[in-house]
């Protein structure tokens, strides 16, 4: 990541300012919305940044939960989140099989426009400062950075 940033960001979620896990399950997407909304350090930020925020942090989990844990009994996602104005570092775990980014379509052409599906990596990508993806021991972690300007 190239910002002054990047030397400070956490190696694990237990790093973070605030850690959740959260069952696997779609249903927690509210109790998520609001816990995110009632954090102390969100409250720093401009109304456009939470707003991007709670955007990436949906769609992220909703793909953890769809296709990250979909085969898995018992799953759980992780999400840490570190608050370092004008930065907001997200973290989200799962224990599914990863995914390679770069064979995830981009949903604006042609041929992906009418898909049900495929648009929430894109938006995020498109909200965030960085996203970094990486997958390893049985882990899927995505980081991502907004940054209040």
């Amino acid at each position: 990541m190239a910002n002054a940033f990047s030397h400070n960001i956490p190696s694990s979620i237990s790093e973070c300012d605030y850690a959740f896990t959260y069952p696997a399950d779609i249903g927690i997407l509210t109790t998520l919305r609001n816990e995110m909304l009632s954090l102390k350090d969100i409250k720093h930020f401009q109304n456009e940044i939470i707003d991007s925020l709670l955007i990436i942090i949906t769609e992220l989990i909703t793909n953890a939960i769809k296709h990250g844990s979909k085969d898995l009994q018992h799953a759980h996602i992780r999400l840490g989140l570190l608050f370092r104005m004008p930065f907001i570092v997200c973290i989200i775990e799962d224990n599914g099989p990863g995914f390679d980014r770069t064979m995830i379509p981009d949903p604006t052409l042609p041929e992906f426009i009418h898909r049900e599906h495929g648009r929430g990596i894109f938006i995020s990508e498109h909200l965030a400062k960085h996203i970094e993806y990486t997958y390893s021991n049985n882990t899927m972690r995505i980081i991502v950075t907004l940054e209040q300007h």
